[in-house]
């Protein structure tokens, strides 16, 4: 799998579906495949599955092996029937036969996960999924998915980035469990939200410092932190292509061991 991933979070919508800015999507998308993305991430949740027709559109006329696409089923389709219908759905929405990757999108308490991973199996076993995932699942959650996964569960999409917040405080716990957890079991480690919605503090004297060495934005080296990791991927959105540009470059950037352990201390201060 590609380990950088361009995003479609907000593309045709949040939660429900928004067509006002369709042809700047697609046009986004159609830059990103231009400068050399191959995985793309969505959701049925993404726009109420807009934005999975926004992405059929935008790489319709680019052959189906030359991309990674992954997407997600959300929380409230986890019922074992409600899989495979929601799967069907993003496929159709997609215009493709399989998908390279399927993600439970979130953990959802109230289905039984055994109902889940006997349909996700399924999706293997006839072809319409190639590997399957998880998203926002932390160590408790894993160990049961794993536990009725009669395949490997590849990944876990998680929030992480250098300057991860909850609530506003300065907050890395997932360094303390889920990410250990993640690489002692051989699964990759997805990041999202990798620049914490463009809130990197260009001021910062240690950004400043290694962007200067490095000949690169503190945007990137947020990206190269990430990617310059074992067993690590990271899905990242733009729309304006000195964006695109600006972030699919930092997949070149190659971190010292210093400056990586440097950047593992960051505070955000």
């Amino acid at each position: 799998m590609p380990a950088l991933g361009f995003g479609t979070w907000e593309m045709g919508g949040r939660m429900e579906k928004d067509d006002s800015q369709d042809e700047r999507f697609i046009r986004a998308i159609k830059t990103a495949v231009e400068v050399g993305f191959t995985h793309i991430d969505t959701a049925e949740m993404y726009g109420n599955g807009h934005t999975e027709t926004i992405v059929a559109q935008a790489i319709k006329d680019v052959q189906r092996n030359a991309f990674f696409i992954t997407s997600k089923v959300r929380k409230e389709n986890l019922a074992y029937a409600d899989v495979h219908k929601a799967c069907d759905g993003s496929l159709e929405r997609l215009g493709t036969d399989y998908l390279d990757l399927y993600l439970v999108h979130h953990p959802n308490p109230d289905i039984p996960v055994k109902e889940t991973f006997k349909a996700l199996d399924e999706l293997v076993a006839n072809g319409k999924i190639q590997r399957y995932g998880v998203s926002n699942f932390n160590v408790e959650q894993m160990e049961e998915a794993r536990q009725y996964a009669k395949h490997p569960v590849v990944a876990n999409q998680i929030e992480y980035n250098l300057q991860t917040r909850n609530s506003g405080v300065f907050n890395r716990d997932m360094e303390k469990e889920i990410i250990p957890y993640c690489l002692k079991n051989n699964i990759l480690v997805m990041a999202w939200r990798p620049l914490v919605k463009g809130e990197l503090s260009e001021e910062n004297e240690i950004l400043q410092k290694l962007s200067e060495k490095y000949n690169c934005t503190p945007n990137q080296l947020a990206l190269a932190w990430l990617l310059n990791k074992p067993q690590q991927a990271t899905i990242v959105k733009a729309t304006s292509e000195s964006h695109i540009r600006e972030n699919f470059a930092a997949a070149d950037i190659a971190l010292e061991v210093d400056d990586m352990e440097l950047l593992d201390k960051f505070t955000g201060q």
